[in-house]
């Protein structure tokens, strides 16, 4: 493969998405030592958390990465240089009137993820929080299963918003590298925004899946360190960090990231468990939440030839 472009940008969601693993109750020195970390890595953007408020979440259910308040971001990122910060918040749980002004925080890029039968009132959200000095992006959910009317769709409303980014997220782990480019290039001809990329492990696809999305042109990919998330969990930091490395070492070094994977997400690992299970497989295969597979195979009562009739009907 040719060297990746020079303007490929690297996400690391690792407290943001990783927070489902344990409800997002990570503490600040773990924090701040991801942080660090990517940020010496040479990653460019670190997703701190999810945006909430008490409104959509009760705080003693969930962590404080689950709220992301101003003050604690700026808390665990004071005085280390490095990567931008972004938060995330699910359509219909974010309100405008929640967020400052960019101004007034030390996040400049805000994602919100969507599933198709929202994209239209979370594009205007993220139009709204644009005004509000933030760079943007549309983390459209569950693209996969998009049919061609559904994606035409998609990019004639993108060509009329003025949004920074567009990702394509693999949100059931199902696409293979031969699927990237027909979901990708349609994208990339919007003028203006910016294509990206999340890939989820549960088929063991993610970095092949990435590689052929940088590959095909993408802008921005995520990751998480010891690839920690929901699930069968994320394409690694590590893995793509030594990737772009071989090729540029000027920016690029694996081993801040492998020192703090060491100190803590080994332990965190056996701790809370992620990553390939059978149910993520074949929520993968069959395109479905893995909460319906995980549910079926620990009932302990269906064979995998009933659960694989089963799913195929929920496809």
């Amino acid at each position: 493969m040719s060297s990746p472009d020079g303007d490929l940008k690297v996400l690391d969601c690792t407290i943001r998405d990783g927070g489902y693993v344990n409800n997002w109750r990570f503490d600040k020195k773990l924090v701040r030592a991801v942080y660090r970390a990517t940020s010496k890595a040479g990653v460019d953007i670190v997703e701190i958390g999810f945006h909430g408020t008490e409104k959509y979440f009760n705080r003693e259910e969930y962590g404080i990465w689950r709220f992301s308040d101003e003050e604690a971001v700026r808390e665990v990122t004071a005085g280390i240089g490095g990567a931008k910060l972004a938060l995330m918040g699910d359509f219909g749980k974010i309100d405008v009137a929640d967020i400052k002004n960019a101004k007034g925080s030390v996040v400049s890029l805000i994602r919100v993820a969507a599933h198709r039968d929202n994209l239209q009132p979370a594009v205007k959200l993220l139009e709204k929080i644009k005004n509000r000095g933030y760079e943007v992006s549309l983390n459209a959910m569950g693209y996969s299963n998009y049919s061609r009317e559904d994606q035409k769709n998609l990019i004639s409303m993108l060509k009329k918003s003025y949004l920074d980014y567009v990702y394509v997220v693999d949100s059931y782990g199902s696409i293979f590298p031969n699927e990237v480019k027909g979901l990708i290039e349609p994208l990339l001809e919007i003028p203006g925004i910016k294509v990206g990329f999340h890939a989820h492990n549960s088929l063991q696809m993610a970095f092949a899946n990435v590689l052929e999305a940088v590959r095909c042109g993408v802008h921005i990919i995520d990751s998480t360190i010891y690839g920690v998330g929901r699930g069968a969990g994320n394409l690694p930091t590590e893995i793509i960090i030594a990737y772009l490395e071989s090729f540029n070492g000027n920016k690029y070094n694996v081993v801040p990231v492998l020192n703090c994977i060491s100190q803590y997400f080994l332990r965190m690992e056996k701790e809370n468990p992620w990553g390939y299970q059978l149910p993520y497989m074949l929520s993968g295969m069959y395109k479905c939440h893995p909460n319906y597979v995980r549910a079926l195979v620990e009932a302990r009562e269906y064979s995998i030839e009933d659960i694989r009739k089963a799913l195929e009907i929920i496809q």
